[in-house]
């Protein structure tokens, strides 16, 4: 009788376990599949090309700034300020530097005096030696010579070739019959010497002992001149 009895009971428990494992397995949702992806156009994986403003920004900062009034406008540098002028200046003991300015008006002028003569002239620069000449009229330098420059230039290297004398130069034209006529006149100016100074103290002024001391090694004596010590070095 026990036997029966748990015979049906581990009957009904197992009909309980599989009709429940049935159950479950009725609401479980059934698998889904994902479509293959169809085909896809070249245009679709090919990105566009970026402008060089995408791969490298504008830097605000070193971009021009663009004029935004009237005083930010540079004006170019004019060929000429209309001033009839010519300035000289040494450059070194032998060359003079020369530079000059003349205006249409004054070339208009000259060029109506001198009629067609005036097309036919030369333009010249008058170098004048005027070395110990306080006041110079044109004719009294102690020497001159002229040199031929270009027509449009406005500036010319002078090679002197004298050291410490005083220049003075004419700028001009020299017309088809030889006449010099003077348009403008410049500075003095003087060249620097290229030798020693012939300036020399007559006494060294000692103000301490170190240069008694220096004195001392170079062999000299007290009250001897820059002159005679420059003598000293030489003998």
């Amino acid at each position: 009788m026990y036997n029966l009895e748990a015979f049906m009971l581990i009957l009904f428990f197992s009909i309980l376990i599989f009709g429940g494992g049935i159950y479950l397995m009725s609401k479980k949702k059934p698998m889904a599949y994902k479509a293959l992806p169809g085909p896809v156009s070249v245009r679709e994986i090919t990105p566009e090309p970026e402008t060089a403003e995408e791969l490298f920004p504008r830097l605000d900062f070193l971009a021009e700034p663009e004029p935004d009034s009237e005083h930010d406008f540079v004006p170019e540098l004019p060929w000429g300020y209309d001033d009839n002028k010519i300035t000289i200046m040494a450059r070194d003991p032998e060359t003079v530097y020369a530079y000059w300015d003349i205006s249409e008006q004054l070339r208009d002028t000259f060029g109506f005096s001198y009629g067609a003569r005036w097309n036919e002239s030369m333009p010249v620069l008058r170098v004048y030696d005027v070395t110990g000449i306080d006041y110079f009229n044109g004719v009294n330098a102690n020497s001159f010579y002229d040199i031929m420059v270009d027509d449009s230039a406005g500036c010319w290297y002078l090679h002197v070739g004298i050291p410490n004398r005083t220049f003075c130069v004419d700028l001009g034209r020299v017309l088809n019959d030889g006449t010099f006529v003077t348009i403008a006149r410049s500075n003095f100016t003087s060249t620097p010497r290229n030798t020693l100074s012939d300036r020399i103290d007559p006494e060294w002024m000692l103000v301490s002992g170190n240069q008694r001391k220096l004195y001392a090694r170079i062999g000299s004596k007290d009250g001897m001149s820059s002159y005679e010590i420059f003598k000293s070095f030489i003998q």
